[in-house]
């Protein structure tokens, strides 16, 4: 399976193109609608996030709702394409005045760089605009696209997702909280109503309403605020990924996608960012008899060992920064002349810690998806939940010894 998108935040369209799904599988127009939606609409975003609709469309790779084996293709239109299209336009686009003072903290810098092109009296450091466009987190529209197709796959096999905020700003979630969460071992166990209803995805009244103290008091200072999401996976047999390769190994796999995602410095998988100090007898997780099934007494590993899930729920850890642009800026250095400046202020979020658990969700799935594929794929849908029940069985064999 692979995920391509294409397209820049203030230009037509964001493109999606996902192969390898088989066909079969029913694809919502509702749902993909639904989780855009959920990415979007939340505290602490930008004023940006009222003007989109994201009123997806699908290019190709569904005949009535159904994938047929091509690969999909959707298109996400930018509802201030017009206003941007004497900057942006494919053809006829110009700019005067380039871009030249880079936002600390962007891809603005270091892509100014990376393109600088020879203009005869040496090298002239590339336009910012046409970084930005790419490297800004628009484009996860994209992927919140391709991550519904990569849940309706997995919801076939009855794997679900949820994922939620523990953290923004100072404001977070009791440690008790949040480690009895970690450990939930089906979906029931973790309050997903209750975190689809809280606009900064918090599942907790009182911390969710320090959390929105912050965000407020930060928009009133001009400045932005990081933090933390969980998000996890319900369901998955034992036995997915591998650890016969490095590149293989699915918490890699994870911890990359999720790392990939605008403003995530750190990734991890279970609880081990918070039990640093623990020793091997406190910290692994011990194989018991659950009735007539075996099962772990903890899942502090989250659900992944040697590369390998071990039926155990799959938890992933995301650490996100403030976001760059601020209503304040920054200092900065004009590129063009080498003199001290201020940094472009430009419309942004306050927090995207909400938004970022949701677009994790998309990249748990993708690569869930993916890896069941690997592991059961098929041309049909069919074939996967055929192969998938049948590995059931051959484990209801094994743990009835």
């Amino acid at each position: 399976m692979r995920l391509l998108t294409a397209g820049e935040s203030h230009g037509r369209a964001i493109s999606v193109i996902l192969s390898g799904i088989p066909a079969g599988l029913h694809i919502s127009r509702e749902f993909i609608a639904k989780e855009l939606r959920r990415r979007r609409k939340l505290h602490g975003r930008s004023s940006r996030m009222k003007l989109e609709t994201d009123a997806v469309t699908c290019e190709g790779g569904l005949h009535g709702s159904v994938t047929t084996g091509n690969p999909l293709a959707f298109s996400i239109p930018n509802a201030e394409a017009d206003k941007w299209s004497h900057l942006l336009d494919p053809w006829e686009g110009s700019r005067e005045d380039p871009l030249t003072r880079p936002r600390p903290g962007h891809a603005d810098f270091a892509g100014a760089m990376k393109f600088a092109a020879h203009d005869g009296e040496g090298l002239k450091p590339a336009d910012i605009q046409d970084v930005l466009e790419r490297a800004s987190a628009r484009e996860t529209a994209g992927r919140a696209v391709a991550g519904a197709v990569c849940k309706a796959l997995l919801a076939a096999v009855d794997v679900s997702a949820a994922s939620f905020a523990y953290r923004i700003g100072k404001a977070g979630l009791p440690r008790r909280t949040l480690l009895r969460l970690l450990e939930a071992r089906e979906l029931a166990g973790i309050p997903v109503a209750r975190i689809e209803k809280s606009p900064l995805r918090i599942p907790d009244d009182k911390a969710e309403k320090a959390a929105k103290a912050s965000v407020d008091d930060a928009r009133k200072r001009g400045v932005t605020l990081g933090g933390g999401f969980v998000v996890m996976a319900f369901g998955l047999l034992p036995g997915i990924g591998s650890f016969s390769q490095w590149e293989e190994r699915l918490d890699g796999r994870i911890a990359q996608a999720l790392a990939s995602i605008p403003s995530v410095k750190a990734a991890g998988i279970g609880a081990a960012r918070w039990l640093e100090e623990a020793d091997g007898g406190e910290y692994h997780d011990e194989p018991v008899r659950d009735d007539e099934s075996l099962t772990h007494a903890t899942n502090r590993a989250g659900g992944i060992t040697g590369g390998l899930t071990n039926g155990m729920p799959v938890v992933a850890v995301g650490t996100v920064k403030p976001i760059p642009t601020q209503a304040k800026p920054l200092r900065t250095v004009d590129l063009a002349s080498g003199k001290p400046a201020s940094a472009p202020k430009q419309r942004s979020d306050v927090t995207s810690v909400p938004a970022a658990s949701v677009i994790a969700e998309s990249m748990l799935a993708l690569v869930l998806a993916d890896a069941v594929l690997a592991e059961f794929g098929g041309n049909h849908i069919d074939d996967v939940i055929a192969r998938w029940q049948d590995r059931i069985l051959r484990i209801g064999k094994l743990m009835a010894h």
